[in-house]
């Protein structure tokens, strides 16, 4: 099977960065491919519980990540996750927590690697 790796370091208001990232890793799920979402740096806040957007202009897409983790694996940096102050508490469910092994071996396993 053919694996995606799909790493988002922005944060998912302001751009549309995250959007892409999730779209691109469902879509790659939905389609057969073995889709890995790598949440890291300001990427981490994607993943964030009861996220609200404010005036921003754009939806929250916590609950989108949700509904897809069982289609593609999602994690986050453990070391973002504590230099933003995020607990594990604080994470929607399905998403686990890497120190930076599992991106390691995706990198290593993956024919494509797309950075948002």
């Amino acid at each position: 099977m053919d694996k995606l790796l799909v790493i988002l370091r922005k944060p998912p208001y302001g751009i549309t960065n995250a959007a892409e990232a999730v779209r691109h890793a469902g879509g790659a799920a939905g389609a057969g491919y073995g889709a890995v979402l790598y949440l890291i740096d300001s990427g981490v806040y994607t993943a964030k519980k009861n996220q609200d957007a404010g005036d921003t202009g754009f939806a929250g897409i916590g609950e989108d990540l949700e509904l897809l983790s069982d289609e593609m694996e999602t994690y986050v940096n453990k070391n973002s996750l504590n230099e933003y102050g995020l607990k594990e508490d604080d994470l929607i469910e399905g998403v686990k927590i890497d120190d930076g092994e599992v991106l390691k071996r995706a990198l290593k396993d993956s024919q494509t690697v797309m950075i948002f």
